[in-house]
């Protein structure tokens, strides 16, 4: 099962929305035109110009909703989840429905009222139909046109502390932030690594990495099960097919996939460029 709130692709440019919409608003009067879902054989005047205009109820939508998504990709820290793909989806293609619905009852039919038989029928032929043919392609391209951003953060949270919670009684650690190091989920548990008086120290909670995660607003997921800080990172190291980083304060080796690996490396460019002005 696919946890709700793990990290994933995030269709940020506006460059990229306006090319998925105008991609999927081609195809529905493509498919409309070929399919005729709405018996539209019959002959009536301009009648692929105005079918094309359902093009406008696909564009439209995306174009409005970008910016509300980019409004919570950035209150989360430049992330994005299962969940918020989940619900921008749902959300989006209520909307893209609506305006369809109205478009076809008043463009289309030239009708001035519905009735519930109007609104299944509607229903039955354009949107069960066409989701399972839309939905997968839309998913494909935000996810293709989309990437995980590593976000450079401000030296500013040395003194700002974070309390990590558990699901059980009497599990709660207070730290300043700066002094986490990474995390590891095993199962059920996560064992939380940070810095001390006493030197590095080992705290375990029965939690998900995906809850923990939510607590350390400045850490960064780098496998399915660690969590790291990145002001420890000491090395990348590996080939194509496998990667790890070595972080300072510790000889863990943390092992790195693919996808986070493309935005840590850009971000570590960013931060070179940096330092070389």
């Amino acid at each position: 099962m696919i946890s709700l709130n793990r990290t994933i692709a995030y269709t940020k440019k506006w460059k990229h929305t306006f090319l998925i919409a105008l991609l999927l608003g081609v195809l529905i009067p493509v498919l409309l035109i070929t399919l005729e879902p709405f018996d539209n054989s019959n002959t009536f005047s301009f009648k692929y110009l105005i079918l094309s205009g359902y093009a406008l109820c696909i564009i439209i939508p995306l174009v409005l909703i970008h910016p509300i998504e980019n409004y919570v990709y950035k209150i989360q820290t430049n992330r994005w989840f299962v969940i918020n793909e989940t619900l921008y989806i749902t959300v989006t293609l209520f909307l893209i429905c609506l305006f369809s619905f109205f478009y076809h009852f008043y463009a289309i039919s030239g009708l001035t009222s519905f009735t519930a038989e109007a609104i299944w029928g509607f229903i039955k032929s354009f949107v069960v139909p066409f989701i399972p043919i839309v939905v997968p392609l839309w998913l494909y391209l935000r996810s293709k046109y989309g990437l995980i951003e590593v976000p450079l953060y401000s030296k500013g949270n040395i003194t700002k502390t974070v309390t990590i919670v558990g699901n059980n009684k009497a599990e709660t650690l207070t730290i300043f932030e700066s002094d986490f190091i990474f995390a590891k989920a095993q199962q059920n548990y996560v064992d939380v690594y940070f810095k001390s008086k006493n030197g590095i120290q080992q705290q375990t909670f029965r939690n998900t990495l995906s809850n923990t995660m939510k607590q350390l607003p400045e850490a960064w997921q780098v496998h399915r099960s660690y969590l790291v800080n990145l002001d420890y990172l000491k090395t990348v190291e590996g080939n194509a097919r496998k990667r790890f980083i070595r972080i300072s304060e510790t000889e863990e080796t943390i092992p790195i996939s693919q996808l986070y690996y493309k935005a840590l490396n850009k971000r570590l460019s960013i931060s070179s460029q940096e330092l070389q002005n």
